[in-house]
């Protein structure tokens, strides 16, 4: 049906209002856009949607990963906006993230409308399930119209994708929005929709197995070995070690980390590379909740151990990627308290938790020893010195290996975060900034200067930034990991793979009215980290010679 310009006018804005009604009812609170023409029915309507926080960042890729920060951290959808063209291609990185590593997000992306396609209209290209399986689902909105059907049609969409970002495994959906011009009425005096009741409930997930098909299994052995992984939640794993201390290993992220279970285990790459102890340490029984942690040394030895695995995943994905046999099993992890395990054997799990007091206290010792700044010691350093209560993102790379190898076990409310999904370092300060915005928690970055230059856009959102977020710059003059492969050993490692960077830091932060320290001894450094920072972003510097660096980590990874 043709439409005059004034309803084409009115129901573009008729759609966004019914979009922002739908985010009200469903507790969708932020909105991360980028400025454009073509978004602006649906942008107009959110921004006078109360109890809706719209965030203008000029980057979408900045915008896209810290919306996935601020998911991340709520467990809720966030969602994204931008124009038509190749603005939504911006956002490829960071949807892949939420894919792999089941993160919620709305994707909208405005469009021009069909007779505007494949013609060489500009700002067009084909935005069609543009993510495509990269996304949980993909939905055409229909063009504005205020008949029942096509309303009736929009609502349907937006609970389904509602619906589909938080499945059983959670992650974007795309709404591809067609708009016609003129883009909104010239009066906007008066609102087009009347809110109606469209709040979604959520069905409760169904799992193909139950924990009684494990504890079956579970029963048989003495020497079970839990492996908890980054999304493996504390409430109920502390509940079953209460009834069975077993040795717990704890994923880098693992929120197990900090917490006062005796049972927990975050020396394992050491322990590892102690051939004594392989064999006395070897279980009957490998239990993996979600995916492994990144410790290379230990996959090889799961694989060596000949002990019998189970994976549990409550997403229904695949998350093994060993070579040797294991069954999966498709339940909550909400069940894991009522697991049922073999009696403990008692010399066995001692031997672990001597093994881990023991190793403990002599990387202290040893970090103890040093006054020079290297990044073992730093990793060491935060655990003992950030606030109870931080948030904590860490760069991949050599940053989250750190951690894993480095981090100190202790009982705080800190809360750790990284982008493991696919493991780069796109969109690291991006994630950070989402992370912190509107949060009351002092937020932190551990990075890298070559992943911290990799998002420098993001220092765009200064300006609207609300929150505290501390940027821990490690400037070890190139990408730090590739000195640990063969590689490095050649002539053309460094041009082609250290990449150094020649930047000013302190002038880069001034040019965005960033606050900026060089902290160049381990008292600057802890007074920095320890202090919550009030408002705004700062970036602590803190240089280190790389070569200097790679050997006191691996002195460090050589303690026995």
């Amino acid at each position: 049906m043709n439409q005059t310009a004034d309803q084409t006018a009115f129901n573009n804005l008729l759609w966004g209002e019914k979009v922002a009604d739908f985010f009200y009812q469903n507790r969708i609170q932020h909105v991360f856009f980028s400025p454009g023409s073509r978004s602006t029915p649906l942008i107009l309507a959110l921004e006078r949607k109360k109890g809706i926080e719209c965030i203008p960042v000029l980057d979408e890729r900045t915008a896209s990963f810290a919306a996935l920060g601020r998911s991340k951290l709520s467990q809720q959808p966030t969602a994204l906006l931008c124009t038509s063209g190749s603005a939504p291609t911006h956002w490829f990185p960071a949807v892949t993230e939420a894919h792999y590593s089941s993160i919620p997000l709305f994707l909208l992306t405005a469009d021009r409308p069909p007779e505007l396609q494949n013609c060489g209209a500009g700002q067009t290209i084909d935005q069609y399930n543009l993510f495509e399986k990269f996304v949980r689902g993909f939905h055409q909105s229909p063009l504005p119209d205020s008949s029942t059907e096509s309303v009736n049609k929009l609502t349907a969409i937006l609970k389904a994708a509602y619906r589909q970002t938080l499945g059983k495994n959670p992650g974007p959906v795309q709404i591809n929005f067609p708009f016609r011009e003129p883009l909104f009425p010239e009066d906007l005096s008066t609102t087009c929709s009347i809110p109606t009741s469209t709040s979604v409930e959520l069905p409760k997930p169904v799992y193909k197995d139950s924990i009684e098909k494990i504890s079956a299994i579970a029963k048989e052995f003495s020497k079970v070995l839990l492996i908890a992984g980054e999304f493996a939640p504390t409430t109920p794993i502390l509940s079953l070690l209460s009834k069975f201390p077993i040795p717990t290993i704890c994923d880098a992220l693992s929120p197990l980390r900090h917490c006062s279970c005796t049972t927990t285990i975050l020396r394992y790459e050491h322990h590892l590379r102690n051939p004594s102890l392989l064999e006395k340490l070897k279980p009957e029984l490998i239990i993996v909740l979600g995916p492994l942690p990144t410790s290379k040394k230990l996959r090889s030895w799961i694989d060596q151990t000949n002990a019998k695995r189970i994976i549990i995943e409550p997403r229904g994905i695949k998350v093994d990627p060993l070579t040797s046999e294991s069954t999966s099993f498709e339940l909550d992890f909400g069940t894991l308290q009522d697991l049922e395990v073999g009696k403990p054997n008692s010399a066995w799990v001692q031997a672990w938790l001597d093994a881990e007091q023991y190793m403990d206290d002599k990387i202290q010792a040893h970090l103890d020893s040093q006054d020079s700044i290297h990044e073992a010691k730093l990793a060491r350093t935060l655990s003992l010195a950030l606030p109870d209560d931080a948030v904590l993102h860490v760069a991949n790379s050599m940053p989250i290996r750190d951690l894993e190898w480095f981090w100190k076990k202790g009982s705080t409310n800190r809360k750790l975060f990284g982008n493991r999904g696919v493991n780069g370092i796109d969109g690291t300060l991006g994630t950070s900034l989402g992370l912190a915005h509107q949060s009351k928690k002092p937020t932190f970055l551990l990075t890298g200067e070559l992943a911290f230059l990799h998002d420098s856009n993001a220092l765009l959102f200064s300006d609207y930034f609300c929150g505290s977020l501390t940027v821990i710059l490690v400037n070890n003059h190139g990408g730090g990991i590739f000195h640990h492969l063969p590689i490095s050993k050649q002539d053309e490692f460094k041009k082609c793979f250290v990449t150094p960077q020649n930047c000013n830091f302190c002038k880069l932060c001034e040019a965005h009215e960033v606050e900026y320290h060089l902290a160049q001894t381990w008292e600057e450094i802890s007074q920095r980290i320890s202090i919550p920072f009030a408002q705004g972003i700062r970036v602590i510097e803190i240089p280190v010679n790389p070569e200097h660096s790679v050997q006191k980590r691996n002195d460090a990874l050589a303690i026995q």
